[in-house]
């Protein structure tokens, strides 16, 4: 399928795009999201390295006197494995075709792609064999009472009170929950307004709730709660090719966009083909993931 036309203004959609990534999927907020060494603070890596990424632990108590114990942090290694690109090119025809705003028109989707991409790759740990505690399973009627079994359930098994949580349900999963009256009522959860009026869900019975509509579907997975240490995401840029060529210039713009508030960094690179003239924009970046803390995740099937 063409591209809708519109004039290009490359790395603008993706400096707003990386801003977008993390609004079009609040989920991303709760989870365990690694994107700078932990000593250096670099944001890169070489390809198929393993970084290191570090969840909290609980520390011991004991008699006083006793001595100093080691931190409970636990260290995640995660191998960057994956490489990535995200690119738009448009045509001579297509670009000058009009003078609609390809800013607005682009960073939107573009964000939609790279969170998408990001939940799925996190999503893909969500199996019965890293999480190996029974989940959860409900036939049907997802309710206020089943987030409270599922938080009894992590609770039960050491997750904190105060720890951040977060439940992911399917969309089937999450309209149930908008249909109940104990979630959104405005009697009983004063904080119901954004459910009534955007379909976005308060926190209840301590979750943060979150849609995802493309869980992967093995194992009858409807749904995944837990901490943000339960599955860890790194990600790096790769090295810039100019340190392999000195000298050597790239044909275009090549440079690396972070995302401020996360850190979330890419590698931009924007050049004009010579022979057609076709505009290109891309984003490439590395990652891995890597079970974290398995006992505070809890997975959710339906019966």
């Amino acid at each position: 399928m063409p591209n809708v036309s519109g004039t290009l203004a490359g790395s603008l959609i993706l400096q707003r795009a990386l801003a977008l990534v993390f609004t079009t999927r609040p989920v991303l907020r709760s989870m365990a999201l690694d994107f700078r060494d932990l000593d250096s603070g670099s944001s890169e890596s070489k390809w198929n390295q393993t970084v290191i990424s570090r969840t909290r632990g609980i520390p011991a108590v004991n008699d006083f006197g006793t001595g100093a114990v080691d931190t409970a942090d636990l260290d995640v290694p995660v191998t960057i494995n994956r490489f990535k690109e995200v690119r738009y090119s448009f045509t001579p025809v297509q670009y000058s075709a009009t003078d609609r705003d390809l800013i607005d028109e682009h960073a939107e989707p573009m964000a939609v792609a790279l969170g998408n991409h990001i939940i799925d790759a996190v999503a893909a740990n969500w199996t019965a064999a890293n999480f190996t505690r029974p989940a959860t399973v409900k036939a049907a009627g997802w309710d206020y009472e089943h987030l409270t079994s599922v938080r009894q359930t992590l609770i039960e098994a050491g997750v904190p009170e105060g720890f951040q949580k977060f439940y992911v349900g399917n969309a089937s999963v999450y309209r149930a929950f908008l249909n109940d009256t104990l979630i959104v009522a405005g009697l009983n959860n004063p904080a119901n307004g954004l459910a009534i009026q955007n379909g976005r869900l308060p926190v209840v019975a301590g979750f943060g709730i979150q849609e995802y509509p493309s869980l992967p579907a093995a194992g009858n997975l409807v749904g995944f709660a837990g901490t943000p240490d339960s599955v860890v995401y790194a990600s790096r840029v790769p090295k810039s090719p100019e340190e392999v060529l000195p000298g050597a210039k790239f044909p275009g713009l090549l440079s690396v966009i972070t995302e401020p508030r996360t850190g979330f960094s890419v590698m931009v690179n924007q050049w004009i083909d010579a022979e057609t003239l076709n505009a290109n924009t891309r984003l490439v970046w590395m990652y891995g993931t890597a079970v974290g803390n398995a006992n505070n995740g809890q997975r959710i099937v339906s019966a």
